[in-house]
């Protein structure tokens, strides 16, 4: 089946397109924005021709009609994914090597990307879906490669099953009384890592010390990442300190803290 019809949006007269066709004369009543053409089926034509900013305004309002904080109507959003399908059919085109179910993933996920669009801070409705859709659909296909380039945070997640005490863990966490303070909660991991030999004292005290400089020199952004733990200040003033040079502050920061990314990973998903 290709992308359309996994979606109902291969015929005209039944389904959401069907339904989307009969609501577009009250759509532009309503959104006088909308009111570009007569007919729903028209407005493809009308989109290769008018200009970029003019379009951008029509998909968004069907963005935000379609959308569960907007209009939260289905049909919008089918509207919407069916003028998005050019799009979606050269992700599947350029994917359908990677598995036979190609259509049906490439179907589910711009399915996802149009109703979760947000449309409260993005204009650029088809660029930005059509760009998650294909990382929505590497993700889903576990192309880990090209997930550690666009998304390092999801190519690093590790899945865990329902019944893992995780889950165990964080229901009890949501029910105790608020109070802990971070250094507390900071203390006990790092007590936890240096009991299991995930890290030593000196990993320790290099990641006390590089928090410490971060909170005394405010730093609010870094593009080291880590939550500006490995930023330049920061990471002079400790190498300072040290005696050591700031791209080692960095490289042994780094190593640790994804030591104890990986470690409290596990432990949590035994």
């Amino acid at each position: 089946m290709s992308v359309a019809a996994q979606l109902g949006l291969d015929d005209t007269a039944s389904g959401l397109l069907a339904q989307a066709r009969t609501e577009w004369p009250a759509w532009c009543g309503r959104v006088p924005r909308l009111a570009v053409v007569d007919d729903l089926l028209d407005l493809p034509g009308w989109i290769r021709s008018a200009d970029r900013d003019y379009v951008d305004d029509v998909l968004h309002e069907l963005a935000r009609l379609g959308s569960p904080t907007g209009g939260d109507d289905l049909a919008a959003a089918g509207a919407l994914a069916w003028l998005l399908l050019p799009g979606a059919i050269q992700v599947a085109r350029r994917l359908r090597d990677m598995t036979p179910r190609i259509d049906e993933c490439v179907a589910a996920q711009l399915w996802i990307e149009v109703r979760s669009f947000a449309w409260e801070r993005r204009r650029k409705v088809a660029g930005n879906i059509v760009m998650n859709l294909r990382r929505g659909v590497l993700r889903e296909l576990g192309a880990a490669e090209h997930l550690r380039a666009v998304d390092p945070a999801w190519a690093r997640a590790m899945p865990i099953a329902p019944e893992a005490d995780l889950w165990r863990v964080l229901d009890a966490r949501a029910a105790e009384p608020p109070g802990v303070q971070p250094e507390e909660e900071l203390a006990e991991l790092l007590s936890w890592a240096m009991s299991h030999r995930v890290i030593d004292e000196h990993d320790r005290d290099l990641l006390v010390g590089l928090a410490e400089a971060a909170c005394q020199l405010e730093v609010t952004r870094s593009r080291e990442g880590r939550g500006g733990l490995c930023s330049r200040s920061g990471s002079s003033a400790v190498a300072a300190r040290h005696g050591i040079s700031e791209a080692t502050v960095r490289r042994r920061a780094r190593r640790s803290m994804r030591a104890l990314a990986e470690a409290y990973a596990r432990q949590m998903s035994a």
